[in-house]
């Protein structure tokens, strides 16, 4: 069990989710690139662009929010993880799991495909049971906490129908059985993006901005609201309603994009780095991702249409916030650790090289507008040249992670207090 009142896990649990993210950040763009002229010449069914979309959807962005998630969640509601072992459980199913379902995804192996989503389903149904006998013993009281909690709750619950929908859309690759596959995928595509991730990003946001901009949190009222609305344009495209469900979250993500703008205002911390630059980057594309998705409800799209809303919706919004935060996380944990593990408290210039993030955050943009616009123009060169800028940038950041791990490492020792005359040592 964790020792009450010691929210710190120890370094292995976080960090090897995070690391892998990072991986999997490397393969899914390179497996993109790879996939460029399926990619250009036909749309839907399995193939490299489908496993380079889940190395995205789950090698990341999955990964992320678990890693961070299990640290970030006892300071978020103020409660302590049930135990450790859970943990480290949902990381050996998830993280061999992910590769083991995107080499089926590839190859069409059915029997791949099977082992893979089994494993993944299994570590996200630990997650949710981990987050949810957290939440459970949370002090609702405070407002705060009430509020995050709310959020999780909502992104708990379409974390399950999450699992249960890719293990229905799995098996229909083998036996067939669904009326109407493309429908199903579609709702598993909202569920996992706009429902799991969305409502998890936009529950940790509440603490998370206002830690790293230094502004007081939102409100309770206005944040209820936009959770209340994005409920209920899930449940819309959960029964295939996608007009409105689109219509009602577009107004839901107009009022969480306001709220975000106004504590950018309030902010005391004027210097945010590149990290807010992918993070407003990604305030601006939910709302594209929404357009998007009700002119392709609305049949208004062209026939890539499709690959722009996804584009949009994972690379656009939710890997640009995913990468932004992870700019601030990683040395904002190395440097807790480091003083955990009792060496001197960092400085913030031997936290790594910011030239590396700013790398990183040039190529995501160019990744994000070549991929767009060689979807839009059918042109193959250019969704290559998008995926391998994407690919340049996860390298970036891996080689950026890896000068902060040797940077923590290389850290001294801190000197001990000498006592004061009168005081315990």
């Amino acid at each position: 069990m964790i020792a009450p009142g010691s929210r710190l896990l120890p370094a292995t649990i976080p960090f090897r989710f995070l690391t892998a993210a990072l991986l999997f950040h490397l393969l899914g763009w390179t497996a993109l690139a790879a996939g460029a002229p399926i990619l250009a010449a036909s749309e839907g069914g399995l193939g490299l662009p489908v496993a380079a979309l889940h190395l995205m959807t789950l090698g990341v962005l999955t990964a992320t929010a678990m890693g961070a998630g299990f640290q970030l969640l006892p300071v978020a509601i103020q409660a302590d993880l049930p135990a450790v072992w859970p943990c480290r459980l949902a990381s050996w199913s998830l993280l061999p799991g992910i590769p083991v379902l995107a080499w089926g995804m590839m190859t069409a192996d059915l029997w791949l495909l099977g082992i893979g989503g089994s494993a993944v389903a299994l570590a996200l149904l630990l997650f949710a049971g981990i987050v949810g006998l957290a939440l459970w013993r949370a002090d609702t009281a405070k407002p705060q906490v009430r509020l995050v909690g709310r959020y999780l709750w909502a992104s708990l619950a379409c974390l399950v129908a999450l699992a249960v929908l890719g293990l229905a859309l799995l098996g229909d690759f083998a036996h067939g059985y669904l009326d109407d596959h493309r429908t199903v995928s579609v709702v598993h595509l909202a569920v996992a993006c706009y429902g799991f991730l969305g409502l998890l990003a936009a529950g940790f946001v509440q603490v998370l901005v206002p830690m790293f901009a230094l502004v007081a949190p939102q409100p309770e009222r206005p944040v209820t609201i936009v959770l209340v609305l994005a409920v209920a344009a899930l449940a819309l495209a959960g029964v295939g309603a996608f007009v409105p469900a689109a219509c009602v979250g577009l107004g839901g993500t107009c009022l969480h994009v306001h709220g975000m703008a106004g504590l950018m205002r309030r902010r005391n911390r004027r210097d945010l780095g590149t990290s807010f630059l992918l993070i407003r980057l990604s305030w601006a594309m939910l709302p594209v991702s929404l357009v998007l998705g009700l002119l392709l409800a609305l049949d208004l799209l062209p026939a890539r249409g499709g690959g722009l809303f996804v584009l949009a919706i994972v690379v656009g919004w939710l890997l640009s916030l995913v990468l932004g935060m992870l700019q601030r996380i990683l040395p904002f944990l190395s440097a807790i650790h480091a003083a955990r593990a009792g060496r001197r408290i960092p400085k913030v210039s031997e936290l790594g090289d910011d030239l590396m993030l700013r790398i990183q955050a040039a190529c995501h943009v160019g990744a994000l507008a070549a991929v767009g616009g060689g979807m839009a123009l059918d042109l193959e060169v250019l969704i290559r040249g998008g995926a391998l800028a994407g690919a340049a940038g996860a390298a970036a950041f891996i080689i950026y992670a890896l000068d902060l791990y040797l940077r923590i490492r290389a850290l001294p020792r801190a000197r001990p207090v000498a006592a004061k005359e009168g005081t315990i040592p």
